[in-house]
């Protein structure tokens, strides 16, 4: 398989992520609610749970949630490319295009029956993008220090 082929072969999950999200945001907004009411009924344990504050908790933190997924999947895709010294031009474009991919995402909701295009949810959306690499990257350097560390205890 060419080196070109494994790169891109490395956004497949990114790719996935945004399938996903692209499935949920077509959801009318009776179907959207039921989803949420399930979980939301799953979480509390309860079948008819009447709480505006969880379900509003459920809901951002799900745009919040998915966000950071895909961030982090699109950094990820972009760490098989180039050298170390691009790390934080990777970090950003990570970041706009997963805030870019939230404009889209709104505005495809706001043709969906029942949904609306609402501007904080980008931001919550965007704030997602932001924190999926960056926690994806404190994680790959805090592994990577424990590795090195593993080694040099063997040596001695």
């Amino acid at each position: 398989m060419s080196m070109k082929i494994k790169k891109l072969l490395r956004f497949i999950p990114a790719l996935v992520i945004m399938l996903v999200i692209f499935f949920f945001s077509a959801q009318t907004g009776t179907e959207s609610t039921a989803v949420s009411d399930g979980v939301i009924s799953a979480a509390a344990g309860e079948e008819n749970v009447d709480s505006h504050l969880l379900t509003v908790i459920v809901r951002k933190s799900a745009h919040f949630l998915e966000y950071a997924a895909l961030g982090a999947a699109i950094y990820f895709g972009m760490r098989g490319v180039g050298t170390d010294k691009k790390q934080g031009k990777r970090l950003l474009l990570s970041a706009l295009f997963g805030a870019l991919y939230a404009v889209s995402d709104e505005l495809h909701q706001y043709f969906v029956p029942g949904r609306a295009c609402m501007v904080t949810d980008m931001l919550i959306d965007a704030c997602g993008a932001v924190c999926g690499p960056v926690l994806l990257l404190f994680v790959i350097n805090a592994a990577e220090r424990f590795m090195l560390n593993m080694k040099l205890g063997q040596k001695q």
